[in-house]
């Protein structure tokens, strides 16, 4: 009898161990990069930062979402094939992630070797071609500035240093998509300071040519060619603003004093139409980049890498950021989030109270602190009480569940 007893206890105890594990919210999680289709403006991909990072797909610009797959390793860039939904480009340090399956699953691309890849972009005309943007680990306290190439969807590359000694950083790379040999790439040249630069190559980047250096600004972070221009880029800098050329980068005027331009896309709906994103902030150009205005107004406190333009409707922009997904559907006028089946939360403190363990506080790492008073059924934002970091415990009254004390430990 004692035996039968000891196995039942033992029976139950590996039916708990191995029991599924339900994720219960909150919706949202840190979507580093976005990128959608040229032929259908509602196909969305995503991809968090984290390791492992994890790939979110929506079929409906963004309003439901499904996580499709995921790569062993963070995520800085991403890229789509422009003629083909299903081939999905990822870059990380020292290596390329391939997908061509709608990012169900990926392949490990060519490595190079300390090489931190920042930005991606696939040749229009020639889709085995893909151009990236990075920086080179040479030795302590040298980074090269590289344009890297590949003619073999990613199997292999190619390096070519644009900038050597001291904190070199390439950050983005666009091609024309009118002539996928003009290709641009931007980031910053270290030697007293940081000196934004832009580099363009009309060879499919076999010979550059230095068009832009300036000796503030910090860097160049992101850059975006006219759809049916190739002489009209803009690009965006750190600290000095938005510059623009019009004939190809032989000069180049500011347009505009708006800082923190991580991403930056020319609308192939409405080819004058050009979007900016970064720190708590958006921009958006109507006249080829001549001038822009801030559309940041309603958008959530927050890092915004994340930046795709459907490519059916100009008015429907699509935003990634620490909390999750931002959409608007009227140019910019409002926001709203549609974190819909994306549950992506990094989850860095919990508490439950004694006295109704039904009522729980989480913190949602960068984000906020949620509470719930249904076991997770239902999670509501409470309001921001720390200014510089983010909560790591909670310590909750014995017999008052609103009675709280909250640890802050990272920031």
């Amino acid at each position: 009898m004692k035996k039968l007893l000891c196995l039942f206890i033992l029976c139950g105890f590996f039916i708990t161990a191995n029991a599924a594990w339900e994720s219960i919210g909150p919706e949202g999680g840190y979507i580093r990069s976005l990128v959608s289709s040229t032929s259908n403006g509602n196909l969305v991909y995503g991809a968090t930062y984290y390791s492992p990072s994890k790939i979110i797909k929506s079929t409906d610009g963004g309003e439901t979402w499904t996580q499709v797959g995921s790569y062993s390793n963070t995520n800085y860039c991403m890229a789509i094939d422009p003629t083909n939904d299903n081939n999905l480009y990822a870059g990380t340090y020292y290596r390329i992630y391939r997908s061509i399956n709608g990012g169900v699953t990926w392949s490990q691309g060519g490595s190079a070797t300390g090489v931190y890849f920042y930005g991606l972009t696939v040749n229009p005309d020639n889709p085995s071609v893909i151009y990236g943007a990075g920086r080179k680990y040479v030795s302590a306290g040298n980074y090269d500035f590289v344009f890297l190439k590949s003619t073999n969807s990613g199997t292999s590359w190619t390096e070519t240093s644009l900038a050597s000694g001291g904190y070199n950083y390439g950050w983005c790379v666009a091609c024309a998509p009118t002539n996928g040999n003009i290709v641009y790439v931007g980031g910053c040249e270290y030697t007293t300071t940081y000196n934004p630069k832009v580099y363009k190559s009309t060879d499919g980047g076999s010979t550059f040519n230095e068009v832009y250096s300036a000796t503030t600004g910090s860097y160049i972070y992101s850059i975006a060619v006219h759809h049916s221009n190739a002489d009209v880029i803009c690009a965006g800098s750190y600290s000095n603003g938005i510059h623009r050329t019009t004939n190809g980068g032989t000069s180049w005027t500011k347009v505009a004093s708006l800082n923190y331009n991580y991403r930056m896309q020319a609308s192939a709906a409405v080819h004058d139409v050009f979007w900016a994103s970064g720190y708590n902030c958006a921009y958006r150009s109507t006249n080829g980049g001549a001038t822009w205005s801030n559309m940041s107004s309603g958008l959530p406190s927050s890092y915004y890498y994340g930046l795709a333009l459907s490519s059916s409707d100009a008015s429907d922009v699509y935003l990634g950021c620490n909390a999750g997904f931002i959409k608007s559907t009227n140019s910019g006028t409002a926001w709203y989030e549609s974190n819909n089946g994306l549950l992506l939360a990094e989850i860095i403190g919990l508490g439950v109270a004694p006295s109704s363990p039904s009522t729980v506080y989480i913190t949602f790492e960068d984000v906020a602190v949620y509470k719930s008073t249904n076991n997770g059924g239902d999670w509501t934002k409470c309001p921001s009480f720390s200014s510089c970091g983010d909560m790591i415990d909670f310590a909750i009254h014995n017999t008052d569940p609103n009675t709280v004390i909250a640890l802050e430990g990272l920031g």
